[in-house]
């Protein structure tokens, strides 16, 4: 009773839940439910880190699911054994390798040019 006033008053509640094998159609039911998003995530990563600290596959997947006003329910964040396997290629997602330290350039950098000499006609 007291979870539907609170949720009714229009804080949103966030619901940790267990998948399996990533597929977020076989819900294994709540883990945790609470009021805060880092919370939840946090019990998620703690869960994970209990039951599958390797990484192995024992957990399948987790999913943080956000209850919003009017019952609208919102997936917030995921975790998925099968989609950590192959993990995205860096500079593909960022555009150069976040991995490798970055140096300054060894040579002289060029200065840009003045705008007076870019504009034709004008001196």
């Amino acid at each position: 009773m007291a979870e539907d006033l609170r949720h009714a008053a229009g804080r949103p509640t966030y619901e940790v839940r267990e998948i399996l094998d990533g597929d977020a159609w076989v819900d294994m039911g709540i883990l945790y439910r609470c009021q805060d998003y880092a919370e939840a995530v946090e019990f998620a990563f703690d869960y994970l880190g209990r039951r599958d600290p390797r990484r192995t596959g024992a957990v399948g997947g987790l999913q943080v699911i956000k209850n919003g006003d009017r019952g609208r329910r919102e997936t917030v964040w995921t975790y998925n054994h099968t989609e950590q396997e192959s993990p995205p290629d860096p500079i593909q997602v960022w555009g150069y390798d976040v991995t490798r330290r970055w140096t300054l350039p060894t040579g002289p950098v060029p200065r840009p040019t003045s705008l007076r000499s870019r504009i034709p006609g004008r001196a």
